[in-house]
């Protein structure tokens, strides 16, 4: 079997995805990066994997998971099997509440590549900016994403250093994920800014929904 280097966010795909964020302590990331990578190493073994992403936040306190299989049923039948990710010592280096995993839908998707899409692969050499946005399920959810996306139009098409916008839903309808490419780290921040002066709409959107946002280089990878 031919195996790939990259993981493509497409949106209207049939994939099942999973994106998971483990908040830990500086000091920590290492130890429960390399416990996730020698268990997604198993992944492959099992019928319906697609790939799995690693990516450790620069400031060492977060660890996203980008998972994406053929079905959410083949996905959680191989986690039923392989059982937790992480050993009772990584686990209690989490935060309270982080690496509970959900399932996302790319709700919108824009990229500037030749290809037309984006991946998340080891040949990317520009930034990687995760945005992890708390909200209310229901219409504010959907609200919360029409208010960015038309933000991203409105702004981000015409910032220097801009690649693409990936904006994901959680089926749950409480997270909102965002996996954007940057030319660098002072593009997107220059970028920030403008956006923050120019939307009408940022006192609604920090009613409704809590961002985290962080930049993240990519540790490991797994793909078929």
């Amino acid at each position: 079997m031919k195996h790939s280097n990259e993981t493509k966010i497409l949106k209207g795909t049939s994939l099942a995805t999973e994106i998971n964020f483990y908040h830990v302590a500086e000091k920590n990331q290492a130890t429960v990066g390399n416990e996730l990578k020698n268990s997604f190493a198993k992944l492959s073994d099992y019928e319906g994997f697609v790939s799995a992403n690693i990516l450790n936040s620069t400031d060492e306190s977060r660890i996203c998971t980008y998972i994406q299989w053929e079905s959410e049923q083949g996905f959680t039948s191989a986690m039923t099997d392989l059982g937790n990710m992480l050993s009772p010592k990584a686990l209690a280096m989490l935060e309270d509440n982080s690496g509970e995993g959900k399932f996302y839908e790319v709700h919108y998707a824009d990229d500037r590549s030749e290809q037309g899409y984006s991946v998340i692969s080891p040949d990317y050499t520009g930034t990687i900016f995760i945005n992890e946005i708390t909200t209310i399920p229901g219409p504010k959810q959907y609200r919360l994403l029409e208010m960015v996306v038309a933000n991203n139009e409105d702004s981000s098409f015409k910032t220097p250093g801009y690649r693409s916008a990936n904006f994901h839903r959680s089926l749950d309808g409480e997270k909102a994920v965002n996996y954007s490419l940057w030319d660098s780290e002072e593009h997107l921040i220059e970028a920030i800014s403008e956006m923050a002066a120019q939307d009408v709409n940022l006192e609604e959107t920090v009613q409704i929904a809590s961002p985290d946002f962080r930049f993240y280089n990519l540790f490991y990878f797994n793909h078929i």
